[in-house]
């Protein structure tokens, strides 16, 4: 079997259910734009996984075997851990629906959220069925095999520390999230930016990626957001992978909450005032 095909195929059968409904004339999304690229970036993950896996299957051996059958093992349950955030995040961006359009909406997802916990539950069992195979394989091959040619690598790309992401970060605020630091002369901003930098590191992050989203988090969500329940749920979650992993999901998270009151907003102040 060639698990990433399966997984490819699975994928696309998902693909087919909508990803939002029509309430009362408005349009609701059952995934919001963020959450539909996590759940493509995760997938795409899984397909890479099972490829590997299937080339040492196909060769039917390989010296680093039993990393990466570990490795296939832990990305099993991923998606349905995703799915569980995503399930945390609807709740908390369709609070504002009222008790008959959360109803309606409630009928109206079924088909695609019972697609989503099928598809979970079939790439999980799909990865975990790769990954003991994978660990079965023998270390070696038997009989010699014909060396490849070396070519030369290409040059690595440098990795910026953190203290040069800290320091960019005034720079990077100002074209992703104007609005949020419109507020700050160029002193204050970079003063805010390099609290913000620390509390990251002192959070556990380790990557560029991760410092960013904790600085977009803080400053689009307040400097408090992190303490909140639901932000902390998260945050503490280590089932949804490292702690730059659960940062990115937060920073999805409220990103989305925030483009669900802008729409609320938008939609309120267009409807006409009674007499």
């Amino acid at each position: 079997m060639a698990y990433a095909d399966r997984i490819s195929d699975l994928a696309r059968t998902l693909a087919q259910y909508p990803t939002n409904v029509t309430i009362t004339g408005a349009k609701i999304d059952i995934r919001t734009k963020t959450q539909l690229d996590s759940l493509t970036a995760q997938i795409s993950s899984n397909e890479a996984l099972a490829h590997e896996g299937d080339a040492l299957i196909a060769a039917a051996s390989g010296k680093d075997a039993k990393a990466l059958s570990q490795r296939i093992a832990n990305a099993a349950p991923q998606i349905t851990e995703l799915l569980k955030a995503f399930a945390a995040q609807d709740t908390e961006r369709l609070k504002t629906l009222s008790v008959v359009s959360k109803n309606k909406f409630n009928g109206a997802s079924t088909n695609r959220l019972q697609a989503e916990k099928r598809f979970a539950d079939e790439v999980s069992q799909l990865l975990t069925t790769e990954a003991s195979t994978v660990a079965a394989l023998p270390t070696a091959s038997c009989g010699p095999k014909p060396q490849p040619t070396p070519s030369p690598s290409p040059a690595p790309v440098p990795v910026p520390s953190l203290d040069d992401v800290i320091a960019s970060l005034p720079g990077y605020l100002q074209i992703t999230i104007p609005d949020a630091v419109a507020g700050y002369n160029a002193d204050s901003l970079a003063t805010a930016c390099n609290a913000s930098g620390d509390a990251a590191i002192k959070l556990g992050v380790k990557t560029p990626d991760g410092i960013n989203d904790y600085a977009t988090v803080q400053f689009t969500g307040g400097p408090d957001i992190t303490n909140q329940p639901w932000a902390t749920a998260i945050l503490k979650d280590t089932g949804l992978g490292t702690i730059d992993d659960r940062v990115a999901i937060l920073n999805n998270a409220l990103q989305a909450q925030l483009s669900i009151a802008d729409a609320m907003n938008d939609g309120s102040s267009s409807e006409p005032t009674s007499r």
